[in-house]
């Protein structure tokens, strides 16, 4: 490959990178039965059994696949820039695969979702050990299914190439808060990552509901072609945070009852 060729293919995997890859997908704002409006930001909230939905962007030419617990897939399309994730009628952690084939370039982007329905049978490392594109980020591990990732929890993730792990390849995590650090895979092609305690204007009376977007993205080279991989998930307010906001304000308060009755046995005793 000549120079000019190496220049074009640098400053456009640039732009790509600094407009997030081509193929994007984000939880769309609420739709359908189900769902309920957060207050705090504005964003809709969808029951836990409603169709899960999704918005891509730029997905034209992408082949889309739902992976079953069982490790079967669904065929799935896009319409009018949104994605919806049919039923399946079992439980446990699915796989929502896109991948668009430039030539010079390969994307993909991953997302797990955990479903409703009878017991799948099927243990959610199964879905995580197989291969479902060429170069993958994967969890490990994944949430369980009452868990969720949370701003301050430190999670691992495994980066493999066909199916192999991909060492000292640089990584990206970003979330919708708009923070960003860097990290690189081990001998092992692992790497661990602290999500960000990126969340403003706590509450500490009431839980806090919010939820934020997060990717871990990655890109290498193998064979003159360019792979691109993000994991998306979502992320929750570590309740840490707004349960010691809380107790800070219930001690503060104690402290000044405390201080008002001493004050007044003081008063009356002199």
């Amino acid at each position: 490959m000549n120079t000019d060729i190496q220049s074009a293919v640098s400053i456009l995997m640039l732009t790509l990178l600094m407009q997030s890859p081509a193929v994007v997908v984000q939880a769309a704002a609420g739709s359908g039965p189900g769902s309920t409006n957060n207050s705090a930001t504005g964003q809709q909230q969808s029951h836990r059994r409603a169709p899960k939905k999704f918005r891509l962007e730029n997905s034209e030419g992408a082949v889309m696949r739902l992976w079953k617990p069982d490790l079967s897939t669904t065929a799935l399309t896009a319409e009018q820039g949104s994605i919806t994730l049919p039923r399946t009628g079992v439980d446990n952690y699915h796989a929502l695969v896109v991948e668009k084939d430039w030539g010079y370039l390969k994307e993909s982007l991953i997302r797990y979702q955990y479903m409703h329905g009878k017991p799948s049978g099927h243990s959610t490392s199964e879905l995580t050990a197989v291969e479902k594109t060429t170069f993958e980020i994967v969890p490990d591990p994944v949430p369980r299914e009452h868990q969720h990732y949370r701003s301050n929890d430190s999670w691992n993730f495994l980066l493999r190439f066909r199916g192999a792990p991909a060492a000292q390849v640089p990584v990206a995590l970003e979330t919708s808060n708009g923070s960003r650090l860097n990290g690189v895979s081990d001998s092992n092609g692992l790497v661990t990552l602290r999500i960000p305690d990126d969340f403003s204007r706590l509450d500490a009376e009431e839980r806090d509901p919010r939820t934020a977007e997060f990717s871990v993205s990655a890109e290498m080279a193998d064979a003159g072609i360019i792979y691109q991989t993000r994991l998306s998930a979502e992320y929750r307010v570590d309740p840490g945070r707004w349960q010691s906001l809380g107790l800070g304000v219930f001690i503060t308060g104690t402290g000044l009852v405390a201080g008002g009755v001493l004050g007044h046995r003081a008063g009356r005793s002199a």
